[in-house]
């Protein structure tokens, strides 16, 4: 069966054979491309440091961002995964919500929302209904409410005064923009305010009011989130990363491990390890 983008997003069943394929062919190193993932049961176990580094457990919903993706696809997880199309971003609504969705709480790469509520579990069974339903006029704005309510409804989460922001959600959807293009060569707050046209008290106050974060927190978060893809997934050595980032080895490794609490080389073969192991067990599963 074909799989429709309605609303600009995909719905799948984690254990949907459909889904490697589709992930191959449409979605694979689309770095505008984010995905939720609803874990209803994990049908195998996991290491416990498996299950840390990637946040695994059941009835929870996880926002993950694309450069981790593929690992999930290999974990036999029973679920739904959400995928969300570079035309989701083209209405300035969907994109705000996403950016207050992924910004809001992103200490890494994986979010973890908490455990499911049984409102929730309504949500994403109606949010199936509704995707799989004959289409019709009303659809588009259907889903897009039941994507909402589903992450409203989280414990942690509340995006209602920020959606009434007018400028301050402006400001600060328009540097969360900017950091995605200029983080890695521009580290002065000026850079920034310059480019909005706004003064850096604005830009403050705009960041604590929308994302409870400062400059340098939201800065220096995705420069993280860079690295560990770097580290991951990619060959360089940790000074040609740390130069990739726009500083010197010293520097990155002192800044890397204050915000993750190790050193990148430990957090490469922690990854690795673990890669190892999933890649294995994918390899020998049948498709």
């Amino acid at each position: 069966m074909d799989h429709l983008c309605k609303n600009s997003f995909w719905l799948f069943s984690l254990n949907d054979p459909e889904l490697r394929q589709f992930y191959a062919e449409k979605v694979n190193n689309n770095s505008q491309l984010h995905h939720a993932i609803y874990i209803e049961k994990c049908t195998r176990d996991f290491s416990t440091e498996t299950k840390e580094v990637l946040h695994l457990r059941e009835n929870s919903i996880l926002l993950v961002d694309t450069y981790l993706i593929s690992i999930f696809y290999r974990l036999s997880l029973k679920g739904y995964a959400i995928i969300f199309s570079e035309t989701f971003f083209v209405s300035y609504e969907n994109r705000a919500f996403l950016k207050l969705l992924f910004f809001h709480n992103q200490p890494e790469g994986i979010i973890d929302m908490g455990c499911a509520s049984r409102y929730q579990k309504k949500c994403i069974r109606a949010l199936c209904r509704e995707y799989y339903s004959p289409y019709d006029d009303l659809q588009a704005s259907a889903l897009r409410n039941l994507l909402i309510n589903l992450f409203l409804l989280s414990p942690t989460v509340n995006y209602e005064g920020q959606f009434k922001s007018g400028h301050f959600l402006n400001y600060a959807l328009e540097f969360t923009d900017l950091i995605d293009n200029y983080a890695f060569h521009a580290k002065k707050k000026s850079f920034y305010t310059g480019k909005i046209n706004i003064t850096e008290k604005t830009l403050d106050k705009s960041l604590q009011h929308i994302y409870h974060k400062t400059f340098k927190e939201i800065l220096v978060n995705r420069i993280i989130i860079e690295s560990m893809r770097l580290l991951v997934f990619g060959n360089e050595s940790i000074t040609q990363i740390a130069y990739e980032l726009g500083y010197d080895i010293s520097y990155f490794i002192k800044l890397f491990s204050r915000w993750k609490g190790m050193y990148p080389k430990t957090l490469r073969e922690n990854y690795r390890k673990i890669l190892n192991e999933i890649e294995n067990d994918y390899q020998n599963s049948p498709l």
